[in-house]
């Protein structure tokens, strides 16, 4: 009996941690996905894939720059964590702000 409990308490530690490391990996991803899942999205399109971003800079019309901070990481570099990622919008062919740019920091 006080071993199904124990067991039961380290089991219920275990995916408690486990969720808590899945969750935290979720969010971040390497350079080439990013850019790949965000170039020529919409602004409403990349809040759904990646979230509010951590700063904006709209005050520019034809320019808006949204910063993302410790969500990339560079594989060539041994899977360091880039400190920003810029997304920069642009008006695409249909007048639309759309990502035509993304710069790591």
């Amino acid at each position: 009996m006080k071993i199904d409990h124990y067991l039961r308490t380290a089991a219920t530690a275990a995916i408690l941690a486990a969720c808590v490391v899945f969750s935290a990996c979720s969010e971040r991803t390497n350079r080439e996905d990013f850019t790949t899942q965000l170039m020529r999205k919409t602004e409403p399109e990349v809040l759904k894939y990646v979230g509010k971003p951590d700063a904006k800079d709209e005050q520019k019309g034809d320019r808006h720059v949204w910063t993302y901070n410790h969500r990339t990481f560079d594989v060539q570099k041994s899977n360091k964590f880039d400190d920003r990622t810029l997304v920069i919008f642009t008006p695409s062919a249909e007048g639309k702000m759309a990502v035509s740019e993304v710069k790591f920091e």
